[in-house]
């Protein structure tokens, strides 16, 4: 379709869809890598880190330093063209550790707090299947460190999903206004009270080096889910990380929203991030352990920058979806690689399964693909993925297929309640745009009058998303419901 000029016919055969699933599935075989090679994997996941905030991709912020992630792009390969599944990160979680985008497995939205209704049914259930439920058969020790945030409720809980151990807060701590900290739980029990955030992220780290050194000396491979809360409000910074210009400037907020003190929290992260890859290197396990870093979002404008692509965390432009990511694994994975191949989070669940010998579930749509020859660099390995969706809670916003990425109207009735939030958020489109990301990686010059059968043949593949996976108005065939929840996920209580 490069010229714009395909039949819908050609078009959707190209696609490879089926009425299995949006994607006739590619590169899920059985697994053919070696057993003796299977690795341990370490997923790093940062909170609302944009684009643009780390200096391997060009941070623009002076103040920006990433030495230690700037060293595993170096030995390793960093994704250009990476997508989360959602601009939230409830979803995007969810997405990462089933492979399924969000309406498809259950967390359309994160749970909302003030609506006991809705943090009693919504979470990821248990007829999911996670990575680490997989590895768990495989034999593998399985632990989740840091931010859950999917689901209040004990049935949602890290522990029913494959991890051997959770230490952490369920959600994020508490942002805007200075008031304490988060209960801390140890598996399912709380153990420390009052937490605060500036305290947790150390032992975060503590508790993924002591896991691999546990799991070494008990000859077990091993994964780790790190769910950081850098660089996720409140916006408080440890001294020791903070210059005295940005230290002054925490004590004048107190934890609000600050871009000034931005940068000594992605420093921070940093740091933590040097001290597990120090710490794999000491223990000599660096030629058998893959570890994958990316984000669960774009940024929290105006802390952080999505630059040069357009909006941020809350909306579906690419500033939203488009994150940082990075994979490393001496040896396996070639040093210095920059992969402009589409990829996504949800590829992290059927590339670890085929590394570690396991087996794909075969009673369920897996929307992600096995992005390994692409990852490790395989001569002429290129993306399994022809086609990737927007979502905004339950509302379908964007269709992207190759260069091409198809707007949808929308107006204020389909927004999850975050949905006016954002840099250049779009409340209302009356027609849709389309952009050639290919030469307008900022979606800023619409072409959709020129280009009016690509935006015939995207609007169709949306149809297909919607009879699938649903829309803010109808519930689509393959679309997990919400257990005993009644009403419209979307809104908060009092919306209406």
């Amino acid at each position: 379709m490069d010229n714009g000029h395909s039949s819908r016919r050609d078009f959707l055969k190209g696609m490879g869809l089926s009425a299995a699933g949006l994607v006739t599935p590619r590169c899920l075989e059985a697994c053919s890598f070696p057993a003796e090679k299977k690795p341990n994997f370490i997923i790093i996941f940062a909170d609302d880190l944009g684009y643009n905030d780390l200096v391997c991709y060009n941070a623009k912020h002076r103040d920006i330093k990433t030495p230690n992630l700037d060293k595993m792009a170096q030995e390793g390969v960093r994704f250009t063209n990476w997508f989360s599944a959602c601009s939230v990160c409830s979803p995007s979680r969810a997405a990462l550790l089933t492979g399924r985008y969000p309406n498809r497995c259950g967390v359309p939205v994160p749970p909302t707090p003030t609506w006991p209704s809705h943090m009693e049914n919504m979470g990821l259930q248990q007829e999911e299947v996670t990575i680490a439920e997989l590895l768990k058969e495989q034999g593998y020790a399985t632990a989740v460190y840091g931010k859950w945030h999917l689901g209040a409720a004990k049935k949602f809980f890290p522990l029913r999903h494959g991890f051997d151990e959770y230490y952490g807060s369920l959600e994020n701590f508490p942002v805007f206004h200075d008031h304490g900290g988060r209960d801390i739980l140890e598996g399912d029990e709380v153990v420390e009270k009052n937490v605060r955030f500036t305290d947790i992220h150390e032992r975060l780290t503590h508790r993924t080096i002591d896991f691999m050194k546990k799991s070494k000396e008990a000859n077990k491979r091993f994964f780790v889910y790190l769910a950081h809360y850098l660089v996720h409000g409140p916006w408080e910074i440890n001294r020791r990380f903070a210059t005295d210009a940005e230290w002054a400037e925490f004590q004048k907020t107190k934890g609000r929203m600050n871009a000034k003190v931005y940068p000594a929290m992605v420093r921070e992260l940093d740091w933590h991030c040097g001290e597990i890859f120090g710490a794999i290197k000491v223990m000599g396990l660096d030629d058998n352990t893959l570890v994958l870093f990316t984000a669960d979002n774009g940024q929290w404008h105006p802390a952080g920058s999505a630059w040069p692509l357009r909006g941020s965390k809350f909306n579906t432009w690419e500033g939203g979806h488009r994150v940082p990511s990075l994979a490393c694994w001496p040896g396996k994975i070639p040093p210095g690689q920059v992969c402009d191949q589409l990829a996504t989070t949800m590829d992290y669940l059927p590339t670890i399964t085929y590394l570690a010998g396991a087996k794909l579930p075969e009673d369920r749509v897996i929307d992600g693909q096995n992005i390994w020859p692409v990852m490790a660099g395989q001569r002429g390995a290129k993306t399994p993925h022809e086609v990737l969706f927007y979502y905004n809670g339950t509302n379908l916003q964007a269709v992207r297929s190759g260069k091409w990425k198809l707007h949808l109207p929308r107006d204020l009735r389909m927004l999850p309640w975050w949905g006016k939030a954002g840099k250049d958020t779009l409340v209302e489109l009356d027609k849709p745009l389309l952009f050639n990301l290919e030469a307008d990686i900022g979606e800023e010059h619409d072409v959709a009058d020129q280009y009016p059968e690509v935006v015939q043949d995207l609007e169709g593949l949306a149809e297909k998303a919607r009879q699938e996976l649903g829309d803010w108005n109808r519930n689509g065939y393959d679309q997990r419901q919400l257990l005993d929840f009644h009403g419209d996920p979307n809104k908060r209580q009092d919306d209406k």
